[in-house]
């Protein structure tokens, strides 16, 4: 994460799983991110998800 604020100076990130990957969301989740809203995959239900990234100096 360092990385994409650093480097590619990119303020959020986000990602999206399905409802049946609840590896994916505990990753996610144990990462900072933040649930933001439902939304589908194909016709497979999922969640969306973003994280704010520090500003550079």
């Amino acid at each position: 994460m360092a990385l994409a604020a650093g480097e590619y100076g990119l303020r959020d990130l986000t990602a999206v799983t399905t409802l049946d990957n609840p590896a994916s969301m505990a990753v996610l989740k144990s990462n900072g991110f933040s649930a933001t809203g439902e939304t589908l995959i194909g016709d497979r239900p999922a969640v969306r998800y973003a994280l704010r990234l520090p500003t550079r100096p």
